[in-house]
């Protein structure tokens, strides 16, 4: 808490209270002063004041207690566009920022910072998880986002993913099965009553207990990735909801390491096929030298 006790002199008698405040806090506007006299935190000779006018006598002890300085504003993180035209913007998610609000209001994301900068509401048309990086698609227009939602929907549009893993994953293979939300957000498994998940992985390199898997899911269930590649005994790297490792061969990592590397979407309006890739991170990259021992071309 930041108090200051001042003394009040002989030769400050008949001044006001919040005119003392204000001559002998530097940086208080007589504002300020009044509302910390209104919120209980100025006190005279030891009792709350409670009147700004005041008139003091001159002798007295004044105590106030300053308000702690604002909280920095949260620096926007850089977005890149990596494509736009009037119907769609398509951006490079970078990784801890959600896609869209949260339960926090004042929660930075990259639906408001592009809305922002671009100066128009945006509409997100899917999400990336927090941690999740790479191609992430809003529609300039009600029209295009019910046209994008109506693709997502209908399974005509092509994502491909990459990830860092732990084991030996085989060389391709596809994962159908049902998944629902457990406690904590974590997603399980289940027999029935869960939501259809498809997803085709096919493993681009191997290296020291380490793979770098592509993922091309059918369906977009929250975490379905996640949750597939923990199912086959290879989970993702920094991955600690789904039992990933934190270090990629002794690197730390402060995410889990899953890209969206690809989009191919119908537009909205002509139909015709738009493609958008993301550039792989640097901190992705190095996680795959440091797991595999080697660069590949597939993240460089």
């Amino acid at each position: 808490m930041n108090a200051r006790t001042l003394k009040v002199d002989r030769r400050e008698a008949g001044l006001r209270l919040d005119r003392f405040l204000v001559a002998a806090v530097p940086g208080l506007s007589r504002k300020r002063a009044k509302r910390l006299v209104d919120g209980r935190r100025v006190s005279v000779d030891g009792r709350i004041e409670a009147m700004a006018s005041r008139v003091l006598r001159g002798g007295e002890r004044v105590r106030v207690e300053l308000e702690p300085a604002p909280a920095a504003p949260e620096p926007l993180p850089e977005i890149a566009v990596l494509w736009q035209d009037g119907a769609v913007v398509a951006v490079d998610k970078p990784p801890g920022l959600p896609s869209g609000p949260t339960r926090d209001p004042g929660r930075v994301h990259v639906e408001g910072v592009v809305s922002g900068r671009l100066g128009e509401a945006l509409s997100l048309v899917h999400r990336l998880d927090r941690d999740t990086s790479g191609v992430l698609l809003l529609a300039r227009t009600p029209a295009a986002a019910r046209a994008l939602a109506s693709a997502f929907r209908c399974r005509k549009v092509e994502k491909v993913y990459l990830a860092v893993v732990r084991g030996t994953p085989p060389a391709g293979w596809e994962v159908v099965s049902h998944l629902r939300e457990g406690e904590g957000g974590r997603m399980h498994t289940v027999r029935s009553g869960g939501m259809r998940a498809q997803t085709r992985f096919r493993t681009v390199g191997r290296g020291g207990g380490h793979a770098l898997v592509e993922a091309r899911p059918r369906t977009g269930r929250t975490h379905q990735i996640r949750v597939h590649l923990a199912r086959a005994g290879c989970p993702i790297v920094g991955d600690a909801l789904y039992g990933g490792a934190p270090a990629a061969g002794g690197r730390p990592v402060r995410r889990h390491l899953l890209h969206a590397r690809t989009v191919v979407f119908p537009h909205p309006v002509t139909g015709e096929p738009v493609r958008v890739d993301a550039p792989v991170p640097e901190d992705f990259r190095a996680a795959v030298r440091a797991a595999l021992g080697r660069r590949l071309s597939a993240v460089s």
